[in-house]
């Protein structure tokens, strides 16, 4: 992550407090709903929606192409770093969900690359970016709520036996 953050990009917006909102927002942070107990997760959740809400406001002040391209090449750049960290997070944890994760977020790199690669060659860039932009909102709130929030009911640590990580048992 510390590669993407110190790369030449537009500067972001500040990050937004979860309370305080724009209304020139697309995606809110849902304290409830979103939180998955993992303060690195969540503050690069929160991350994620600021920039995806610069994507927004770059689309409606009307950008040129190549700088809606920077926004988006930076977005990929730090979701992929964001699943890394996750993923790692959640294999740490033993969580049930584990694999499904890795493979939402597989599924959704693929979806987004392909979509930012049409970007460049599409007539219609403002379409395209309209359409990445819902796709990457929805895919987002939508895998934070189902898969990321049940990190809450993982443990924080799995337990260890000879050095190898062990499922949780249970204390019945």
């Amino acid at each position: 992550m510390d590669v993407i953050m110190n790369e030449k990009r537009p500067p972001p917006p500040p990050a937004p407090d979860p309370v305080e909102t724009s209304d020139l927002d697309f995606i809110r942070w849902d304290e409830a709903r979103m939180t998955t107990g993992v303060a690195s997760i969540d503050e690069q959740h929160m991350e994620l929606i600021c920039h995806l809400n610069e994507l927004h406001r770059a689309h409606l002040a009307g950008l040129q192409p190549d700088d809606i391209k920077k926004i988006l090449k930076f977005l990929g750049r730090y979701a992929e770093s964001h699943f890394r960290h996750e993923e790692g997070i959640m294999e740490e944890r033993l969580c049930p969900q584990r694999k499904e994760n890795r493979l939402a977020h597989a599924k959704f790199l693929f979806a987004y690359q392909e979509l930012v690669s049409n970007f460049s060659i599409e007539e219609d860039p403002d379409q395209i970016a309209e359409e990445i932009k819902n796709m990457a909102a929805r895919w987002l709130v939508g895998h934070i709520c189902r898969v990321d929030a049940g990190l809450r009911d993982c443990p924080r640590i799995a337990p260890k036996e000879n050095g190898n990580p062990q499922p949780p048992t249970s204390s019945l």
